[in-house]
């Protein structure tokens, strides 16, 4: 979940900041710029693409993201003897620190992502919040 709530969380602030991918989400013209911002926006993907989302993650989830070949050193390890970046050539006590400091990561994004969930949905009942990054949610 940190993995998931770091893209999640990374995705809402690039988008606020009003970068968006060019072209069109759909073949109706429905561009990517479009598209809103933080939980509402996912609401305007047209159902197409919500779909193609949604199997797109399922075919990850059921024959990619998975220890195929049994050499995993930990839960998430994901690496299948493909790739290393040299993993391998850290003593453990170094693993075992990058792994927390993942973890922590992770974590913090898991938060990160509530509050910006929670501001969104606080607003129309009449808060402000002014978020120290990014300023007032639009």
């Amino acid at each position: 979940h940190g993995r998931i709530s770091q893209l999640a969380f990374l995705g809402n602030i690039i988008t606020r900041a009003g970068v968006h991918l060019p072209g069109n989400i759909a073949t109706d013209g429905t561009k990517f710029s479009d598209v809103g911002n933080g939980w509402a926006g996912s609401f305007d993907v047209p159902v197409d693409g919500a779909l193609q989302i949604l199997f797109f993650v399922g075919f990850l989830e059921l024959f990619v993201m998975k220890d195929v070949t049994g050499e995993n050193e930990f839960v998430g390890d994901f690496r299948n003897g493909a790739l290393d970046f040299g993993w391998d050539t850290f003593d453990e006590e170094t693993k075992l620190s990058k792994r927390a400091i993942e973890l922590n990561n992770g974590r913090a994004a898991m938060m990160g992502i509530l509050g910006l969930m929670v501001h969104e949905e606080i607003q129309p009942l009449g808060y402000d919040p002014d978020l120290p990054i990014i300023g007032h949610l639009q």
